[in-house]
């Protein structure tokens, strides 16, 4: 039996308490035995992952607390939801439809998400240029992924349909992320990334403020256009964004990663070329 196996069978107690006049000897034989065997026993077992993000589970929100369920299917949500599904079909082929394949990017990595908004800033983010501010982002989107954990599930735990896989007889981005189809659509994780995005850059780089949390909005928006999330998923997403935000915004080492961060972003945005008339 492997040793992660048998330390779970071993019970929590001192094993010495079941020795009955064995003899000194016998009960000091026992007694090494069964510490060695706890010994070998947390080595075994696999350890607890550390917390990521900027938030400890035992302080971060608690979304099922607030956040509203997805619409049922026989509510007008749910239908205005379908109609403007049915309604940005058109929009597949165009240009709107080539910016929001652009912006299904990995969310997993800020190097990747970047671009979709540094460009309004005239800057590139490198990390050798802002390794504060990406730390910031992957540390903001590991706190993302663990407070819409519990309502974000996968299909088959029942979680929400995306519009593709209900009526994929329709036009839509092409699928570049295998699991996709089983993956749940409620909220929407790229409509929660673009919202923080787009909000922190702001706050960093408030002279383009505007731009930003405009680019922040399309990038949510882009994945109504593709076909992979309805309004309502995107609505969600953007209300666990704002929520993050504010809750991050009391933790110390959030602050101090975002004071570094905006020191690079305006070191950045003075070292720009002047654009030639």
């Amino acid at each position: 039996m492997p040793a992660a196996s048998l330390c779970h069978e071993v019970p929590r107690t001192n094993m010495t308490t079941r020795v009955h006049h064995t003899g000194p000897a016998c009960t000091r034989s026992l007694r090494f035995a069964a510490q060695l065997l706890w010994l070998v026993c947390a080595a075994a077992l696999p350890a607890r992952p550390a917390a990521a993000g900027y938030l400890d589970p035992a302080v971060a929100l608690h979304i099922e607390a607030w956040l509203p369920g997805a619409p049922a299917d026989d509510s007008m949500a749910k239908a205005s939801d379908v109609e403007t599904y049915f309604r940005t079909r058109a929009l597949i082929g165009t240009a709107r439809a080539e910016e929001a394949h652009a912006d299904d990017v990995p969310p997993a990595d800020p190097l990747k998400v970047a671009p979709r908004f540094t460009y309004l800033l005239g800057i590139t983010l490198t990390q050798a240029s802002a390794p504060s501010f990406l730390h910031l982002m992957s540390q903001v989107r590991s706190d993302a992924e663990l407070l819409l954990a519990p309502v974000k599930k996968n299909v088959g735990s029942g979680g929400r349909h995306r519009p593709f896989v209900e009526y994929p007889q329709l036009p839509r981005c092409e699928i570049t992320y295998a699991g996709l189809a089983e993956s749940g659509s409620y909220p929407s994780g790229h409509a929660t990334l673009g919202w923080l995005w787009g909000s922190l850059l702001a706050e960093l780089a408030p002279q383009y403020a505007d731009q930003l949390l405009a680019r922040g909005i399309a990038f949510g928006d882009s994945r109504v256009v593709c076909g992979f999330h309805y309004p309502s998923d995107v609505a969600a997403g953007r209300l666990a964004a704002a929520a993050l935000l504010a809750r991050l915004h009391a933790d110390p080492a959030f602050q101090k990663d975002l004071s570094a961060a905006r020191r690079e972003i305006t070191t950045l945005l003075a070292r720009r070329v002047p654009a030639k008339p």
